[in-house]
């Protein structure tokens, strides 16, 4: 079952009925084993889109192209081998294939391969801020 969490000062403590009901199960002094995953930020998935959006709008492409293009440009592939070598192809960004951490890092180094192939006038937080203002959302970034 996953079970969803807050971290305060004291420890890890239940974030909803279903992560009580779940840690209730466990006696006291138990060892449990768990994955710490941060579950992905809307926010950071919005803000990927208006990135890939502005970019698609600007050439006349498709967003969907745009994204599978950052997807192999910034190493994000499934890599398949064949008889004749290897295959790479855009891999997925859904919610179940990354964490917060995860598609954070793909979005960083999406923004600065925009900026370093296709505005080299713009550094990558330069880039971040306008996608934030133009999609009228700021990230809250993981401390």
């Amino acid at each position: 079952m996953k079970a969803f969490f807050t971290r305060t000062a004291i420890g890890l403590q239940p974030a909803d009925d279903a992560a009580r009901e779940a840690l209730a199960g466990v006696p006291l002094g138990a060892e449990v084993a768990c994955d710490v995953t941060r579950p992905r930020n809307i926010r950071f998935h919005r803000l990927y889109w208006g990135l890939v959006s502005a970019i698609a709008s600007s050439i006349g492409a498709q967003a969907e192209t745009v994204s599978d293009v950052l997807k192999v440009r910034t190493g994000h592939v499934r890599v398949i081998k064949t008889k004749d070598g290897l295959l790479e192809f855009p891999a997925s960004i859904a919610f179940s294939k990354m964490d917060q951490a995860q598609f954070k890092a793909f979005y960083d180094r999406c923004c600065m391969f925009i900026c370093e192939e296709w505005l080299p006038h713009l550094k990558a937080s330069e880039l971040k801020t306008q996608i934030e203002q133009m999609v009228g959302l700021p990230t809250e970034e993981a401390a």
